[in-house]
């Protein structure tokens, strides 16, 4: 029998295979994972709809592949249905076999024989891609690795810490003494999956928008403590909350003003398309890249409710889960680089989108104020806001004015509260 591209979502036609999760000669489980598919920006795990042993593959790693394309060949394979009807049949047969021995005075407890293993799906421990091929190249057991991400998840500096400290006892990590390794110069590794199509976008955005960026700085104090006032009760419900669901609606409240920025420029019609939604792409950065999924509805949600999507966003896409609903509808994009540091940066367009908000650090600075008519030095919280725009659709000029507007609700941001949304 024979398996080929299943269907990825709507519009979606084509996915590069990233990684085989099976080899040819493995005995493969119906449901169990065959391989991860990269279609857009989001990675899309495969699950098998038959059960047998893997004959051979038909598309290698880095391939784009079609829905409907032969991927892989089984030999005496059985469909999903028929394995669902034997498995029916044992859990029936169990079943009436519990019964029977409990009526007969023994314990609930000594009828199921069941071996304790790994708590992850499948037996398998939580791991990107690129860290178990890490695993691999280190000689790592990722089962005996303790996992700091999310789930248990074990992440890139987790075997780094494991190989430190069996190199620190003499032991190498595959398993024998410390050994003089020859020095290589280089290192080659396939370019492909998220990072390729990071790539591709980057260079899709550079070649059709005409990139300009404009920076303006804010004084963020009463951003600052107003954030801080929320963050107790946000707490109490179990969210996490940040500065993003504040810029979020600052920014819908200008956009609102400004709709050019909440549009994108139909090339081939010839049309400029004004979105009446407000859709914000939030950018976060991953194991294996960059990825921005979207906040659908910013103006019709609160700030909480901002606050524990973008907590959900941020958990799934860095663990994986993200799915390709995630990516759909994006109006205009943020990206928060203030947890790194840096003054301000010059993003690049999430095209075919015409503008991307950069939001910066924020940090203590003296300022000079007018204090009852007499300037004074004073210690404020500061920040800077960058945003690049398509220039064939938005003038410096419009663009100025949308920041300043912007900047007027993050330093007041007691003013969305009189914003109609």
């Amino acid at each position: 029998m024979q398996f080929r591209l299943p269907e990825l979502g709507e519009g979606v036609h084509e996915g590069e295979l990233v990684k085989w999760r099976v080899k040819p000669g493995d005995s493969v489980k119906y449901d169990q994972p065959l391989c991860e598919v990269m279609t857009d920006k989001a990675t899309v795990e495969i699950p098998s709809a038959l059960q047998g042993k893997v004959a051979s593959f038909h598309v290698q790693e880095g391939e784009v592949v079609q829905v409907g394309q032969l991927m892989l060949s089984f030999e005496g394979a059985q469909s999903g249905i028929q394995v669902q009807k034997k498995s029916e049949l044992v859990l029936e047969a169990t079943s009436e076999k519990t019964v029977s021995v409990a009526s007969k005075g023994v314990s609930s407890q000594s009828t199921p024989n069941f071996k304790q293993g790994s708590v992850h799906l499948g037996g398998r421990v939580l791991a990107a891609p690129s860290t178990r091929r890490k695993a691999r190249e280190l000689g790592v057991d990722l089962g005996k690795v303790i996992g700091s991400g999310p789930q248990g998840r074990v992440m890139m500096g987790d075997l780094q810490s494991q190989a430190g400290e069996s190199s620190r006892s003499g032991i190498s990590v595959l398993g024998g003494r410390s050994e003089n390794i020859a020095f290589q110069s280089e290192e080659r590794v396939a370019f492909r999956g998220l990072r390729k199509k990071i790539s591709e976008k980057m260079r899709l955005s550079k070649d059709k928008a005409a990139h300009f960026t404009y920076v303006e700085e804010a004084n963020a104090t009463a951003l600052v403590m107003l954030r801080n006032q929320a963050k107790e009760l946000a707490a109490q419900q179990g969210v996490k909350l940040t500065y993003l669901p504040f810029v979020m609606k600052a920014m819908v409240a200008a956009l609102k003003q400004y709709p050019i920025l909440n549009s994108s420029l139909d090339e081939e019609r010839g049309e400029l398309v004004y979105k009446r939604e407000f859709n914000i792409g939030l950018s976060i950065q991953t194991e294996d890249g960059l990825t921005a999924p979207v906040v659908k509805n910013v103006a019709q949600r609160s700030i909480l409710e901002l606050a524990k999507e973008i907590q959900d966003l941020i958990e799934r896409a860095r663990s994986k889960r993200l799915s390709l609903e995630d990516f759909q509808g994006g109006t205009i994009t943020l990206t928060n680089a203030g947890s790194i540091g840096g003054l301000f940066a010059t993003p690049v367009i999430n095209y075919p989108e015409v503008a991307i908000l950069g939001f910066n650090k924020i940090f203590r600075k003296p300022v000079v104020e007018s204090v009852k008519g007499k300037e004074e030095i004073v210690i404020r919280d500061w920040t800077y806001f960058s945003i690049s725009l398509d220039h064939r659709v938005v003038d410096g000029a419009i663009g100025a004015q949308f920041m300043k507007l912007f900047i007027q609700y993050i330093e007041n941001p007691s003013l969305l509260l009189l914003e109609t949304f």
